[in-house]
């Protein structure tokens, strides 16, 4: 018979839909994909109907309940002052008031029997609770001052998707929260079965926590070149591939050097150093996740040499791949 996952989800003032709804997806996906777990949603609020970010109100919500099973799962989402068109949007006396509703609530209600996951900035709803005190926790870059502010016994660390402690996680927000998630039922399922959602999903590339916020991934992305976009778009989807320069200018139907200039001035990156990025970002979670013969690893990932990865990895890390991948199990 499976086993049953009570998993709360906390909404917040404003939510942002994409706090909740990219974790809920993958809690959905593997339901689907296995008997061995299902993972009961309830959704709680303040109110019966909250209004989320995109301007659409949610309605049946559930009362914040006046206890939690053993064993269970709160997940909060973070919140906005910004809310898609007009509509209803509450006071912000109203806010304010639900705000300490839920932090009184936390305060009364979270024990050290649940394991507590906050999205964004559901984080300071937590850390207000105190439930952060003494435990490693992060939050989106921009709430990270406010978090500071709340209390000093809060370990915080910056840059990170997620963090973990014990039974207390803590994302970045927005979509970190699908990678917390993904993390949360690789460890009931298997890093198999959250690859598996992961690419169901269509999530380019599962990160682990320790990977900073602002990923390789989207690094050298805030530029507005199209044709540049689309070879980026054609390297991201996979990044073991020959991608040298004349392949490439031949997708952007350039010349090699015109080609090699515009990529660096819309970047910021040269061609090798914007693909080798993108591998070791690979390397590093093959490097965390298992003990993979580092040899094999080099042929994986489309370096032509054992020095040539060696050489992009010391432009990333310090430490040897052996002697960081020892780092990070020490550190788990």
């Amino acid at each position: 018979m499976a086993q049953h996952i009570k998993i709360f989800i906390l909404l917040a003032p404003n939510p942002l839909m994409l706090d909740f709804a990219g974790p809920v997806e993958v809690l959905r996906r593997a339901n689907k994909i296995q008997t061995d777990f299902v993972f009961a949603v309830e959704y709680i609020a303040p109110h019966a109907e909250m209004m989320t970010s995109a301007g659409l109100p949610v309605s049946g919500l559930g009362k914040l309940p006046k206890y939690l099973p053993s064993k269970s799962y709160l997940m909060i989402s973070g919140t906005t002052a910004d809310i898609l068109g007009s509509g209803d949007t509450p006071s912000r006396a109203q806010i304010e008031k639900d705000k300490q509703t839920i932090i009184s609530w936390l305060r009364n209600i979270v024990t050290k029997d649940q394991t507590l996951l906050t999205i964004c900035s559901g984080a300071l709803l937590a850390a207000h609770a105190g439930l952060f005190d003494g435990y490693r926790c992060t939050t989106h870059h921009e709430c990270l001052d406010e978090l500071r502010s709340i209390s000093p016994h809060i370990r915080i660390e910056e840059n990170r998707l997620f963090t973990e402690d014990r039974n207390r996680f803590a994302s970045a927000g927005i979509t970190s929260g699908t990678d917390l998630m993904l993390h949360i039922v690789g460890k009931k399922l298997g890093l198999a079965a959250a690859a598996d959602i992961a690419k169901h999903m269509v999530v380019f590339a599962r990160r682990n926590g320790d990977a900073p916020q602002l990923s390789p991934f989207v690094q050298g992305r805030s530029h507005l070149h199209p044709t540049v976009h689309r070879i980026q778009d054609l390297i991201a989807a996979d990044p073991t591939k020959d991608w040298d320069v004349q392949t490439l200018s031949r997708e952007a139907h350039m010349s090699a050097r015109h080609f090699s200039r515009l990529f660096n001035a819309q970047t910021g990156l040269s061609v090798p150093d914007y693909v080798n990025g993108l591998r070791i970002a690979i390397a590093e979670n093959a490097l965390r996740a298992q003990k993979v013969n580092i040899e094999h690893l080099v042929g994986d990932l489309g370096f032509g040499s054992s020095r040539h990865f060696r050489r992009a990895w010391q432009k990333h890390h310090q430490l040897s791949p052996t002697q960081w991948r020892d780092q990070q199990i020490g550190n788990a």
